[in-house]
């Protein structure tokens, strides 16, 4: 396994590992780097030097291999130092000379470079100072002692509706690369969206990582289950001994689960042992003025999984082949999900089951 905690920004930049998060194919790379700068906070400024580099790389007008690439960044690095202006050396750090020589070499010119380092430069991370007293960061906890729901409202314009007896503790103001909440009993979080600043909720030892989506997590800390749904977006749920291990182990590969909506995961604290599946009651997802259409005449049964799916997000695995001959006649509306799917299997002689996120419909053929 590799040891990525001596490597510069050039060494970086020609792994293939950090190359594929950076861009963006790989959601298995993705989760491992997010996870390891999450637990090396003082690599991330090496990290935005080396990610520039690779998108500084990737603009060239030519593919180039593993090889190549190693070479290119070496050569590249001599001639940031060696050959570039003076005036380049002065104002602009090492790594960004690097990007600057590589867009040069690549033919995309000066006037690109001119025009993008302004913004690029202010996307990057930055060092966050320790402040005065005066200026402290403050922590927020909100309570909710009353009989009904209470919502309240976080520095950047998140919501959070706690049930009696919750409540949620923040600081006063997101700083830094991530907002990060703690939570103790039942919320549901509609979560302002900033890729920049990713959102952690902290939970009896479960962590919940999204970008910007609306979820519900229950846990009570007399309970020995953590649950969380998932009603739009994508939520990362991991234990917290998940990012220890990260801090200790080189190269770690973090056990997490990725939800999206209509599904859910439970966490059993004891054993530490996260389970995905669907929620209880799955919920119609919808674009703005988008309303979904589950009158069925005659309609072929293809077309009317696709409805379903569409409708709710979810995977329906069914015989295309067995089944192309059937088709539904039904004017479903307000219904359930699963009570549309006792109604169209009963119509076509087929049963269904759940398995883990999955709708599993078996049946025979149709004359």
């Amino acid at each position: 396994m590799i040891d990525y905690n001596n490597f510069k920004a050039e060494n970086f930049a020609t792994d293939a590992s950090f190359r594929l998060w950076v861009s963006g194919t790989s959601p298995e790379h993705t989760a491992f780097w997010e996870f390891w700068l999450e637990a090396h906070p003082e690599k991330a400024e090496i990290i935005a030097q080396a990610k520039w580099l690779v998108l500084a790389l990737h603009h060239q007008a030519t593919a180039i291999n593993d090889d190549e690439i190693a070479l290119e960044v070496e050569k590249i690095v001599k001639i940031a130092e060696n050959s570039q202006p003076l005036k380049i050396r002065w104002i602009l750090p090492v790594w960004a000379r690097v990007a600057a020589a590589v867009l040069l070499a690549g033919g995309l010119g000066w006037i690109w470079w001119a025009q993008h380092q302004t913004h690029s430069l202010q996307t990057l991370p930055t060092e966050i100072s320790t402040l005065s007293p005066e200026t402290e960061n403050k922590e927020v906890e909100v309570s909710n002692n009353t009989e009904s729901d209470y919502t309240t409202t976080l520095p950047d314009g998140t919501t959070v509706q706690l049930k009696k007896g919750s409540k949620i503790s923040f600081a006063e103001k997101f700083s830094g690369d991530k907002r990060e909440v703690n939570l103790t009993g039942e919320a549901f979080f509609h979560v302002v969206r900033n890729p920049n600043q990713p959102f952690f909720v902290y939970a009896n030892d479960l962590v919940m990582r999204v970008l910007g989506t609306s979820f519900t997590v229950k846990a009570y800390s007399k309970d020995q289950k953590v649950v969380v749904a998932v009603k739009t977006g994508k939520v990362m749920v991991f234990p917290l001994s998940e990012l220890k291990k990260l801090k200790t182990i080189a190269n770690y590969q973090v056990q997490s689960l990725y939800l999206t909506p209509n599904q859910q995961a439970t966490f059993e604290r004891q054993a530490e042992k996260l389970n995905k599946a669907l929620v209880e009651k799955p919920a119609v997802i919808t674009q703005p003025l988008e309303t979904p259409d589950f009158t069925f005449e005659n309609t072929p049964i293809q077309e009317v999984f696709a409805r379903l799916k569409k409708a709710y997000g979810l995977d329906i695995v069914y015989d295309a082949e067995v089944m192309k001959n059937c088709s539904v006649t039904a004017p479903l509306g307000n219904e359930s999900l699963f009570t549309k799917l006792n109604i169209i299997c009963k119509t076509i002689g087929a049963r269904y089951e759940i398995v883990e996120t999955q709708i599993v419909v078996s049946g025979r053929s149709c004359p």
